[in-house]
């Protein structure tokens, strides 16, 4: 199983973007797992509510790390695990369990230097490097940044985007706008992804070699 960890100092629309994401992957034909590693269990409502074409299975737990990979069902061993990671400003213990066996972690992000100083304070940098002497190869998760929630026309994506990419940080190129079909998603939402950011988004990690 490869993992995404979707993750964010404080709540960022995570658990939309895990939905969309999730939706975005199973169309291109992959298999999907959603793991709610959120208390909220918002992720999991979501699916048991709505017609999702994937499982959200229940994993709030400091030791996701050793509880999640042996329930890996059987024929998904090459399959995509969405994480919803609650956020890590409370949640730390959890947040740095699913890190251990992350493969890719993405930093959900609203574009406002706001959002970034909250990052910093945490520190989101330090927090995952400091998981990697827990991992197998002793490195951290290749880790991006995902700017979300982004008011269109706002001239600050860029200087955000700027700002990161000189302190070192991986940023995609797509962004996740601020858009009614994206902040009504709830219980019993459908979700059709293909044409939307996630379509794009994945249609990116896909480009960089990001996914299995």
């Amino acid at each position: 199983m490869f993992y995404i960890a979707n993750v964010s100092p404080r709540s960022t629309g995570k658990t939309t973007n895990s939905a969309w994401m999730g939706h975005a992957l199973h169309e291109r034909g992959r298999q999907v797992i959603g793991y709610d590693a959120d208390d909220s269990r918002q992720f999991s409502r979501w699916q048991a509510a709505g017609t999702y074409p994937f499982v959200v299975q229940q994993a709030a737990t400091s030791a996701f790390h050793v509880n999640v990979p042996p329930m890996t069902p059987a024929g998904f061993e090459d399959g995509i695990g969405v994480v919803d990671v609650g956020h890590l400003e409370d949640h730390q213990a959890v947040g740095a369990s699913v890190l251990r066996i992350a493969d890719l972690a993405i930093v959900n992000l609203p574009p406002s230097m706001n959002d970034v100083e909250r990052m910093e304070e945490l520190p989101m940098k330090e927090f995952i490097e400091n998981v990697a002497p827990l991992r197998m190869d002793s490195k951290p998760p290749a880790t991006w940044i995902l700017l979300c929630k982004a008011p269109t026309g706002v001239s600050e994506i860029k200087q955000v985007r700027e700002y990161l990419e000189e302190l070192g940080y991986n940023v995609f190129t797509t962004v996740i706008p601020a858009v009614v079909k994206y902040m009504r998603t709830h219980e019993g939402s459908e979700i059709l992804a293909k044409g939307s950011a996630f379509d794009q988004l994945v249609t990116e990690m896909e480009e960089r070699e990001l996914l299995p």
